[in-house]
C-alpha cells in the first residue's frame, strides 16, 4: 500500500529543492537551533533508542521549533527505525490505527514501513488495529518525514494514529511501545502534537506553560487532567499521554517553546508549539 503526501506543496514546499533549502534554513534562524555544520546525511547510529515531542503545522509557523529536536537527534546519530505517532484529525478509521505494509512517499522519495515492528505491535497491543484511512488525509505524521529524511535519508517506519482514547487505552499503547523498545535498537519515537490552537499570544502562553509542566514532570494524568480543566485545544493530547506512560524514557527535556504569534507577529490568535527530547531510562 503506497501512501501518497496530501500537504505537499502547503505545509512544506512541493518542490525538492525549495524544501531542502527551507529546512536547511529553519535550522538557522533565531527560533531555530540557529546550527548550519551539521553534516547530513547522519550515518553514525544513535546507539541506543531516543524520543521525541514535536510540532506538526506548516513549516513556516512551527519548522523552527521542530528543527530544534530533530538536530539534537542528529547530533547523536542516525536512527534505522522511526515510530511516528501523532493525532487522528479526521476522525477516519481506527481509534489507533498502524499503517503496517507498503512505503509513504515525499518529495524527497519513498520511505517503507517495517512490517516486521508492525507485526510486533499489532501483537502486543490488541487496542492497536491494522488501518489505512486514518492516515490517508492526516497531516501530524507527513510533515515530520521531510525533516528525517533530509537529516537522516534512510530508515524505516512505523507510522500509528491516535484517536480520542481512554487513559486505559493509552495504558495497553504505551504497553507495545515499550515491547517495541525492548525488541530495537536505534529507534526514534516521533511523537506529534501542537499545542493551544486560535487564542490571544498571553493566554495561550500560560496554557501551554501548563502542559508543559505536566510533559516535562511525565504526568500523563495529570497532563489530561490539566488539558481538561484548563480547556487546552492540544490536538495531540493522546499520543503524548500513551508516549508518557512508556516506561522505556525518562522525563522529556523542554528544548523550544513559541507561538505562531512569534513568526507572524500577529497575536490575537496564536497556536502554540514546543519540542522536547527524551532519553531512555
Amino acid at each position: 500500500m503506497i501512501r501518497y503526501p496530501v500537504v505537499s506543496g502547503t505545509f512544506y514546499p512541493g518542490s525538492i529543492n525549495k524544501l531542502r533549502q527551507m529546512i536547511s534554513d529553519l535550522m538557522k534562524l533565531r527560533l531555530g537551533p540557529n546550527v548550519s555544520d551539521i553534516d547530513v546525511p547522519v550515518s553514525r547510529p544513535m546507539g541506543r533508542n531516543l524520543a521525541v515531542i514535536v510540532p506538526h503545522a506548516g513549516y513556516i509557523y512551527s519548522g523552527s521549533v521542530a528543527v530544534h529536536a530533530y538536530v539534537e537527534v542528529a547530533k547523536q546519530g542516525k536512527p534505522t527505525l522511526v515510530v511516528l505517532l501523532g493525532p487522528n484529525h479526521t476522525g477516519r478509521g481506527a481509534k489507533v490505527g498502524v499503517w503496517n505494509t507498503g512505503y509513504w512517499i515525499t518529495p524527497f522519495g519513498q520511505v517503507q514501513v517495517d512490517e516486521e515492528a508492525a507485526d510486533l505491535l499489532l501483537r502486543n497491543c490488541e487496542i492497536c488495529k491494522s488501518d489505512f484511512d486514518s492516515h490517508l488525509m492526516e497531516h501530524s505524521l507527513e510533515v515530520q518525514l521531510p525533516f528525517l529524511q533530509y537529516l537522516f535519508a534512510d530508515f524505516k517506519i512505523l507510522p500509528i494514529t491516535i484517536s480520542q482514547v481512554s487513559a486505559q487505552i493509552c495504558q495497553k499503547i504505551a504497553l507495545g511501545l515499550d515491547a517495541l523498545a525492548s525488541s530495537y535498537t536505534n529507534v526514534l519515537f516521533v511523537v506529534s502534537t501542537d499545542l493551544n490552537h486560535y487564542e490571544d499570544q498571553g493566554i495561550t502562553l500560560k496554557k501551554d506553560s501548563l502542559a508543559i509542566e505536566k510533559i516535562v514532570s511525565k504526568d500523563p494524568n495529570g497532563l489530561l487532567r490539566v488539558v481538561l480543566d484548563e480547556d487546552i485545544s492540544m490536538c495531540g493530547v493522546f499520543p503524548v499521554v500513551a508516549f508518557l506512560q512508556m516506561k522505556t524514557f525518562a522525563r522529556p527535556r523542554l528544548l523550544c517553546h513559541a507561538t505562531s504569534g512569534d513568526v507572524t507577529g500577529e497575536l490575537s490568535q496564536v497556536v502554540g508549539y514546543a519540542g522536547f527530547i527524551c532519553e531512555p531510562v
